[in-house]
């Protein structure tokens, strides 16, 4: 067998939330379930593939799924179980890549090309590794292998769910060619309604000539850039997971949403999830940083300092909340927001008077044994306008 010259690997876990509600409940498996909130006010966070059909999808109010499904089976977010299933499949991925960047809390790229004097077949090391996480976690996984990051998300994609694609080298064009242009990364719903009105439908139509000069006016100087990816050529690395400097948690949506309750809702579950974490850490942070990523693959960041380290989330959360607000743009889709925590440091006894103190030691405790569903602390629900 041929050795690849590049050769990356990609893992992205089938709707990773509706389908971690079914390995805590077996007797969910086939039902149409979705992760979220209940009606009036509630959001759908997550679909299950047995609810798509009826067109539920995230970022869609719960209601209105219900419209949709009567018999929809909504399910409240666990973050502790998505935390605890990731870390499981980090050391699944640990233990077969030496180069491994996990994403989001579902999607990893590694690089394999070492890899392949000890396994020669990309398809056999793909289902390994599905296999493998499968076994670990019941959750299934589609895996796709090509020369490049771009390439095999597209092929992952193409292939879900529970999905292996190998993707030869030489073959990437002729993959790419006949795939919707919306596939490539920084093609969003508006600029691919624009392409649509000039005729420019599929990935291979960025290569006709007939289209060059609309689309050298369109894009001017990135052009070039987006001519190469509609050939898969790709050389963006994989670059391994560092040292924890910060705590953050992001996720990718299935469904672009400009829905700002719910983006709130979304990062004031990180925030709950990862100040539990630093106080069972011992640590505090300084300062902290929100990421939201637009429809079109833009990503928009702002990094505050708090007046005074903390690992209290009430506390945290009016400035992250106001740092979000001054990041959305009315409008505006989004497809993936984010909350990290930084500046990390030993925590001091002078944050909580005695009082708070006791309180939120018995809420992890609690929560270290039961999960987050099963307290929260009076003044800790989320704030309303």
């Amino acid at each position: 067998m041929a050795r690849w010259p590049r050769q990356i690997l990609f893992g992205d876990v089938d709707a990773m939330f509706a389908s971690a509600a079914v390995v805590a409940n077996p007797s969910l498996a086939g039902k149409p379930v979705a992760v979220g909130s209940p009606p009036p006010r509630g959001i759908i966070a997550a679909a299950s593939y047995a609810v798509r059909p009826y067109g539920v999808t995230s970022a869609m109010p719960t209601a209105q799924a219900l419209r949709l499904c009567p018999d929809l089976v909504l399910v409240p977010p666990d973050r502790p179980l998505y935390e605890r299933l990731h870390s499981t499949m980090r050391a699944v991925t640990d233990r077969f890549f030496p180069i491994c960047a996990w994403t989001s809390i579902d999607e990893f790229y590694a690089d394999t090309t070492d890899l392949q004097t000890l396994h020669p077949d990309p398809t056999a090391l793909g289902q390994a590794v599905k296999e493998a996480i499968f076994e670990a976690t019941g959750l299934c996984c589609t895996v796709a292998v090509a020369t490049g990051k771009m390439v095999a998300k597209v092929a992952a994609d193409a292939h879900k769910p529970d999905g292996l694609a190998v993707i030869q080298p030489g073959t990437e064009a002729a993959f790419l060619a006949p795939r919707p242009v919306r596939s490539l990364p920084g093609i969003g719903p508006k600029t691919a309604e624009r392409l649509d009105r000039i005729g420019v439908t599929l990935i291979s139509d960025l290569l006709d000539q007939r289209f060059e000069p609309l689309l050298r006016r369109m894009w001017g100087k990135r052009f070039p850039a987006l001519q190469a990816l509609a050939q898969g050529i790709d050389h963006d690395p994989v670059e391994p997971d560092r040292a924890q400097k910060s705590l953050g948690q992001e996720t990718t949506f299935d469904h672009d949403t400009r829905d700002v309750a719910f983006l709130e809702q979304t990062l004031r579950g990180f925030l709950s999830d990862l100040t539990h974490e630093l106080r069972q850490e011992g640590l505090a942070a300084g300062a902290f940083t929100v990421k939201l990523k637009d429809a079109a693959f833009t990503v928009t960041t702002r990094q505050r300092h708090f007046s005074k380290p903390l690992n209290y989330d009430p506390a945290m959360w009016p400035d992250i909340r106001t740092a979000l607000r001054s990041l959305i743009r009315p409008g505006t889709l989004y497809r993936l927001a984010g909350v990290s925590l930084s500046e990390l440091g030993p925590a001091t006894e002078s944050l909580f008077d005695q009082r708070t103190s006791k309180a939120v030691a018995a809420m992890d405790a609690i929560i270290e044994k039961h999960g987050a569903k099963a307290i929260r602390l009076g003044g800790t629900t989320e704030p309303r306008d």
